[in-house]
C-alpha cells in the first residue's frame, strides 16, 4: 500500500518521467497503456496479499473472503485517487478506480481458482 500511495504522490510530470526512464517509452499513448497496466498489477498484488492475510492460519479463502478483499482493495482504490485530486498535474478519475477493482478481481481469482484447481481452498 506504501509503494502504491508512493507512486500516486508523484507529479503528473515525475510519473511520466519515473513511467519512461523505467520501461523505454516514449509517446504519451504508450506511457498511459503502462499506466493502467500498472494499476491491474498493483492492485492484483494488493488482493493476493490480503487474501493471504486472511487465511494466516486456516489456508482457507472463503468466497465473503473473497469479496471482503475485492470491496477493501477497492477503497483503498477509491482513496488513492482522492488523494491524487490533491497532487499537482495528476489526474483522477473512475476509469483507473474500474482498473484498480479489475486488478483486485483478477488478483483474488486466481488466488481462489488455483486453490479449487489444487483441490482445496487454500492461499
Amino acid at each position: 500500500m506504501a509503494l502504491i500511495f508512493w507512486g500516486s504522490a508523484l507529479t503528473g510530470g515525475e510519473a511520466d518521467e519515473a513511467a519512461r526512464r523505467g520501461s523505454g517509452l516514449e509517446t504519451p499513448v504508450e506511457i498511459q497503456r503502462l499506466k493502467d497496466i500498472a494499476h491491474l498489477i498493483e492492485y492484483g498484488i494488493l488482493s493476493v496479499l490480503l487474501a493471504r492475510g486472511f487465511t494466516q492460519r486456516t489456508y482457507r479463502l472463503s468466497w465473503r473472503q473473497v469479496l471482503l478483499c475485492i470491496v477493501l482493495a477497492t477503497a483503498y482504490g477509491i482513496t488513492d485517487e482522492l488523494h491524487q485530486l490533491f497532487v499537482p498535474n495528476r489526474y483522477s478519475g473512475m476509469d483507473d478506480v474500474i482498473r484498480n477493482t479489475a486488478g483486485a478481481i483478477v488478483g483474488v481469482a486466481v488466488v481462489f481458482a488455483w486453490s479449487r484447481l489444487r483441490g482445496r481452498e487454500t492461499v
